[in-house]
C-alpha cells in the first residue's frame, strides 16, 4: 500500500511535474524508488529474521533470485498506482474542462445581461431628452426662463451620455459649449449674480483634448468656490502659447468649505491625463495664502 501511494503521489508527481527533462527523471527516479523498496525489504528481512521469535529456513541472501521477488511486488504494485496516478490526472482535467466552460456560460450570461442593460440605457436617456424638449417647448413661451433652464440642463446631459461613448479625444469647442451650459444654467439659478470670466479665443475650438477634463474643472468652482462676491471674481483662461494648451482656472474658496468630492475628482483628472499624455500634460492645483483655488493644466499639442 505504501508503494502503490507512493509511486503515484510522490515519484510520479515530481517526475512528470515539467515537460523538460522527464525523459530522464522518470527512469531515474523509478530505479532510485526501486533501490529504496529493496533496501526496506532488506531490513525488514532482517529484523523479522533476527529480531522476532522467526525460526523458518529463509535467509538473507545477496542473490538475483532473492532479489527477483521484491522486484516483481514492487513493479507489479507501481504498474497499478501509474494507471491510478493518470486516472487521477484525468479527472481533475476533466473537472478543469467542466469548470471553464462553466464559466464560458456564466460570461456569456453576463454579456447577455450587459448588452440588455445598455439597450435599456439607451432608451431611458432617449426618452428623458424627448420629456425636456416637449416640456421645453411648451415653456418656451409661457416661461422664458425655465425654458432656458431645461434647454441647457438637456444639452449638459446630453454631452454626458454621449462622452461615455468610448471617445479618446474630442473638440475642446464641445467642451466651451458644455462649459457656457453649465455657465448658463448656474446664473438663472442665481438670478444672474454669479461672478465668473470665461476668457477663451475662437480658434482655440479646434484643439483637441479628452472629455469631462475643463467641464469638471469648472463644476468644482461651482460646488466648491465662492462665486457671488463681484470683487473677487472667478476666472477661467484657455489660450495656446509654444505649441501648449493652457486651462487656468482661480475662485475664491467658500468660507463654510465642502471637501466631498474634490480631491477624488482632481486625482482622477490628474490619472486621466497621466494615462493619456504622459509626460506631455502637467497638472497642479492649490490653494494660496489669500484663500483662492488655483489649478493649471498644461498639455502639449501634437
Amino acid at each position: 500500500m505504501a508503494t502503490f501511494y507512493f509511486h503515484a503521489h510522490v515519484v510520479l508527481s515530481a517526475a512528470l511535474k515539467k515537460l523538460s527533462g522527464r525523459w530522464w527523471r522518470l527512469p531515474l527516479f523509478i530505479l532510485l524508488e526501486l533501490v529504496a523498496y529493496l533496501i526496506l525489504i532488506v531490513i525488514l528481512d532482517y529484523i523479522v529474521i533476527n529480531y522476532t521469535s522467526y525460526s523458518g529456513p529463509f535467509k538473507i541472501e545477496f542473490t538475483a533470485s532473492f532479489f527477483a521477488g521484491p522486484i516483481y511486488r514492487a513493479i507489479y504494485f507501481m504498474s497499478f498506482s501509474t494507471s491510478y496516478y493518470f486516472l487521477l490526472n484525468f479527472l481533475k482535467e476533466r473537472k478543469k474542462i467542466e469548470d471553464l466552460e462553466k464559466q464560458r456560460l456564466n460570461n456569456i450570461i453576463q454579456i447577455a445581461k450587459s448588452e440588455n442593460a445598455f439597450l435599456k440605457a439607451q432608451i431611458q436617456p432617449h426618452l428623458l431628452f424627448n420629456t425636456l424638449d416637449f416640456i421645453y417647448q411648451n415653456a418656451k413661451d409661457s416661461s422664458p426662463v425655465a425654458a432656458e433652464a431645461i434647454h441647457s440642463l438637456a444639452e449638459m446631459m446630453r454631452y454626458s451620455v454621449d462622452s461615455n461613448k468610448d471617445k479618446e479625444f474630442i473638440l475642446l469647442d464641445e467642451e466651451i459649449n458644455q462649459v457656457e451650459n453649465l455657465i448658463n444654467l448656474h446664473q438663472l439659478r442665481k438670478d444672474h449674480h454669479i461672478q465668473l470670466r470665461f476668457w477663451y479665443d475662437d480658434e482655440i475650438r479646434s484643439t483637441k483634448i479628452i472629455p469631462l477634463v475643463l467641464t469638471t474643472l469648472v463644476e468644482n468652482m461651482f460646488k466648491h468656490g465662492e462665486l457671488l462676491t463681484p470683487s473677487h471674481p472667478a476666472e477661467v483662461s484657455l489660450r495656446i502659447e509654444n505649441n501648449q494648451l493652457i486651462i487656468e482656472t482661480s475662485n475664491l474658496i467658500k468660507a463654510v468649505k465642502d471637501s466631498s468630492g474634490l480631491s477624488s475628482g482632481m486625482e482622477n483628472i490628474k490619472k486621466r491625463l497621466a494615462y493619456t499624455y504622459g509626460k506631455n500634460a502637467k497638472f497642479d492645483y492649490f490653494a494660496d495664502s489669500n484663500q483662492y483655488f488655483k489649478v493649471m493644466l498644461v498639455i502639449k499639442i501634437r
